[in-house]
């Protein structure tokens, strides 16, 4: 019985990663990428918010599931992304430490790269209000 509920928790842990990695390749599905690289150490931060609000950090090419945020949390993004014309922003700022937010929607892509001393006050905003999601 032990045996046989392992088996099974490993087939469902190994079918929720494929459909993360086919989520993250489908041109269907809707999803915010952001996070920032550079900095003392080099190493990316990076997470990936799906449309079913689902979030993920991206890891050496490996998607590890944080949680999935609550609806308000997806409604204030989504409010965030149509105030700041994300859609026609343009910038594209690196520096030591470089943020970005890339949007994947069905009739767009954009990505938006700043640093800290960039004054891009709405991305910084929306920015923070993505890092909070990764706190449950």
């Amino acid at each position: 019985m032990k045996r046989s509920l392992f088996i099974a928790c490993i087939i469902i842990s190994l079918l929720s990663c494929i459909n993360a990695r086919k989520l993250m390749n489908s041109n269907k599905v809707d999803r915010i990428y952001f996070g920032k690289r550079g900095g003392f150490t080099n190493i990316p931060m990076e997470y990936v918010l799906f449309e079913n609000r689902h979030l993920f950090k991206i890891r050496n090419d490996s998607l590890l599931k944080i949680h999935r945020i609550n609806r308000r949390q997806m409604e204030t993004i989504d409010s965030l992304l149509v105030v700041s014309d994300f859609k026609m922003f343009s910038i594209y700022e690196y520096g030591n430490i470089t943020y970005f937010i890339k949007v994947v929607r069905g009739d767009y892509e954009k990505e938006a790269n700043w640093s800290d001393i960039s004054e891009a006050d709405s991305l910084k905003a929306l920015y923070n209000t993505l890092l909070t999601t990764i706190k449950k």
